[in-house]
């Protein structure tokens, strides 16, 4: 009797579809938990298969992937069972043979294989229930470069590290990135604007140096007009942090 194939299901929520003009328009997207990493796929083996020693698994995973790529950069495809990778020349040569740098460029191109495909047939999406406003646009994290910590707890005067999705500022004429990122004290509801010029400003990840805030709890907002890399807003969006910040 043939064992049967273990089902999987996607989870998703729906964003705003900011490409179409229809309104209301949404598409899915997958509610990862996290990127998982060569450590994480050598721990899962041990699990499974305790006689194999996890550093040995990871080297064995790098060694694999070092070769990969020097086939690939000696000009040769790679399929790994799982994926499909070739070496791509992008860039027109119309006028003339010579590889021209900064109009042609070395690519790897890459796909899953029919392996992967036919797999795919075992996965069905769920709908979470949730539909993200703002386009998608949100505030993931918030870390404390001084101490590491990500709960919450920054050091006043200190550089932190805002993660999210579509956060980087883009401003009507005559603002600054500086004066779209507040802290309201939520009890005194007193606001203090950002002062000091932003060291990191892109979609997913902006890095400042706080305020010199007193002591309290504060919600951080971003108000940004930016869409994607070439789409800005006509009105400013505003993005708050689902996580307090505190000064103790």
């Amino acid at each position: 009797m043939t064992a049967s194939k273990k089902n999987y299901e996607w989870l998703f929520y729906l964003i705003e579809n900011s490409v179409s003009k229809e309104e209301g328009d949404k598409i899915a997207k997958v509610q990862s938990k996290k990127t998982k990493t060569i450590e994480d796929i050598a721990e899962e083996i041990v699990l499974q298969r305790t006689e194999y020693r996890k550093d040995t698994i990871v080297n064995v995973i790098k060694l694999v992937n070092s070769m990969k790529l020097e086939f690939l950069l000696q000009g040769e495809k790679v399929n790994d069972g799982f994926s499909m990778f070739e070496p791509a020349i992008t860039g027109n040569f119309s006028n003339g043979t010579d590889f021209v740098d900064g109009v042609h460029h070395c690519v790897i191109n890459g796909r899953v294989t029919g392996n992967v495909s036919a797999m795919l047939t075992q996965v069905k999406g769920n709908y979470n229930g949730l539909s993200m406003k703002n386009g998608g646009a949100s505030i993931n994290s918030i870390t404390d470069s001084t101490t590491g910590a990500s709960n919450g707890e920054v050091t006043p005067g200190k550089t932190i590290t805002i993660s999210g999705n579509k956060i980087r500022i883009v401003t009507e004429a005559g603002e600054t990135p500086e004066s779209y990122i507040t802290y309201t004290n939520t009890e005194t509801q007193q606001v203090t604007v950002q002062a000091d010029p932003l060291v990191i400003n892109q979609p997913s990840k902006i890095v400042l140096q706080l305020p010199e805030l007193a002591k309290g709890s504060y919600s951080l907002t971003i108000k940004t007009l930016f869409s994607n890399a070439s789409t800005t807003l006509k009105a400013p969006r505003y993005i708050t942090a689902n996580i307090s910040l505190t000064v103790k």
